[in-house]
């Protein structure tokens, strides 16, 4: 198996600060989004380069906030690289503050589930560490927290009832102090 060609947009030296890969199962509940929704305010100005396909509604709740504060954001792309940026992400681009990562050809235009996870086992292999907003058990996100846990990488979880089997697993509670550098892995 060949590695894929990373299609890189923007600012590639983001991805030499610590990173944090945040996923979520598309449907979670509602006081997970509110978490990640303050946890996005706190990051916005400090803490790790959150990396994201941003395509769940928590995801995007995050990446709307990110977006609105100073620090670099890494968008991953579950298709070939945009011929066109989408207009809310260009101040980020134009301020050098945004690396879009795209790990298909440009001919590809709509992803499928198959490519989000492929995108998704990319974008953990990168990051420092991943946050599990929420994924339901037996979910396709549940499935690579566990083998990103077996990567001996670590998972963090928001802190939420529905992610108590999760942090049995092996998966541990997020605290924005328990950010993952590149100097602690």
């Amino acid at each position: 198996m060949q590695a894929p060609t990373l299609h890189l947009h923007g600012n590639p030296d983001i991805l030499t600060q610590p990173t944090l890969a945040l996923l979520c199962s598309a449907q979670a509940p509602a006081g997970v989004l509110l978490a990640v929704h303050d946890l996005a305010q706190r990051w916005r100005h400090h803490g790790p380069v959150i990396m994201s396909g941003f395509q769940s509604p928590v995801e995007e709740e995050a990446l709307t906030v990110l977006l609105r504060g100073p620090r670099p954001v890494a968008f991953w792309l579950a298709r070939g690289p945009y011929r066109r940026v989408p207009e809310h992400l260009r101040p980020a681009l134009d301020d050098d503050r945004l690396l879009i990562v795209a790990s298909f050809p440009p001919t590809i235009k709509r992803p499928t589930q198959a490519m989000a996870l492929q995108r998704k086992h990319l974008l953990c292999a990168q990051a420092d560490g991943v946050l599990v907003a929420h994924a339901a058990p037996g979910s396709g996100t549940a499935t690579l927290a566990q083998d990103v846990l077996e990567w001996g990488k670590p998972v963090f979880v928001v802190d939420h009832p529905a992610n108590g089997w999760l942090v049995r697993t092996g998966a541990r509670p997020y605290a924005l102090q328990t950010v993952p550098s590149h100097t602690t892995m």
